[in-house]
């Protein structure tokens, strides 16, 4: 897997649970309210919903900071933040995810690469 491959498999399906079932726990939204502002399905909201102890627990251990920005994220949608500005607050976790050593060794487990792999931090000459 490339680490985008990470990123739209793992990281970004842990992201919209999160904000989904934030929006749905924490300031009481319907589900059609979830999906519309999340410019998602409401049956994707249903399922994170239904499936919120199999969420990738793993992966919100390694980047225990997703928790955080979630929430701040959430509160933000809850007032209104556009989708386009949901995308950028979202883009800009996903990138400084993915420039972490953290980033680097959960990228390592899902792919088959060497030790010695400098994808996600190349080493500087």
């Amino acid at each position: 897997m490339q680490p985008s491959e990470i990123i739209a498999v793992k990281v970004l399906p842990a992201i919209r649970a999160q904000l989904a079932l934030t929006l749905l726990k924490d300031y009481d939204m319907r589900q059609i309210e979830v999906a519309k502002r999340l410019g998602i399905t409401q049956a994707a909201v249903s399922h994170y919903n239904t499936r919120d102890k199999t969420l990738d627990r793993e992966l919100l251990q390694t980047f225990p900071e997703i928790e955080d920005r979630v929430k701040s994220l959430a509160a933000r949608i809850a007032q209104g933040l556009s989708k386009t500005e949901q995308m950028a607050a979202i883009e800009e976790l996903c990138r400084e995810l993915t420039k972490t050593e953290r980033f680097c060794a959960y990228h390592r487990r899902y792919s088959s690469i060497d030790s010695q792999c400098q994808i996600c931090i190349p080493v500087k000459a």
